[in-house]
């Protein structure tokens, strides 16, 4: 018997595109135009968690209010928007545009699931030059209005289910697979990012691998069987 479809849910920064610092300096522009009285900033911990929980943490680490958050988050997109108007502040990982290509001909859906919101999300893509259209956006989810990723990944388990597909997140942080934990579906670990291969194997996993280029048609034949 022919195993079900996946819905394959790809994580952004760190998985599909490189990381930088440039969340941490947006973030903080957010915080200090609402909260523009602040002096040495606190930095909470960003990885693995959505917009909408960093835009909370960082006003109530820094003296501002959870009323603030609707419009921090506003003023986040702005400042997002200003500063992805031009291509190039983030590339393609690579592998990656090879096995996203590789899982749809296989009749898999790719997907998106990151903690950022749909605009922020759109504009990284553009920055690094890669296709949303590669990409199932009806069956994404995203960030801006989840309080954490687990939730985020409990509601695209559901949309899977609606659907008779088999879910499995690919993504670069332990929060990634404890989140895939949490719903119950797979989790494939690509450590291009912050974690290492060996941190992202202490979360339940399918297949933890070093990156897409050397090990995408690994990656391609776990998600078949």
């Amino acid at each position: 018997m022919t195993p079900p479809r996946r819905l394959v849910l790809w994580d952004i920064d760190g998985t599909l595109v490189s990381n930088n610092d440039s969340d941490e300096t947006l973030f903080l522009q957010m915080m200090r135009s609402v909260v523009p009285a602040v002096g040495e900033p606190v930095h909470p911990y960003r990885h693995g968690k959505t917009d909408l929980q960093q835009v909370t943490e960082y006003l109530l680490a820094n003296g501002g209010t959870t009323d603030q958050v609707p419009v921090a988050s506003e003023r986040l997109v702005e400042f997002s928007r200003s500063h992805f108007v031009e291509p190039g502040e983030r590339t393609v990982l690579p592998g990656v545009v090879e096995t996203v290509r590789a899982l749809a001909a296989d009749g898999h859906v790719n997907a998106i699931l990151t903690g950022n919101g749909p605009a922020r999300a759109e504009l990284k893509l553009f920055s690094a030059g890669l296709d949303p259209g590669l990409f199932d956006w009806a069956s994404s989810f995203f960030g801006d209005a989840s309080e954490s990723r687990p939730e985020l990944t409990r509601r695209a388990a559901a949309h899977a289910a609606e659907r008779s597909l088999r879910p499995v997140i690919v993504g670069d942080t332990l929060a990634d697979g404890r989140a895939a934990e949490a719903a119950g579906i797979d989790f494939v670990g690509v450590a291009t990012g912050v974690y290492r291969v060996d941190d992202l194997r202490a979360a339940p996993h399918l297949v933890v691998v070093e990156d897409l280029r050397s090990a995408g048609r690994t990656v391609v034949a776990r998600l078949a069987e």
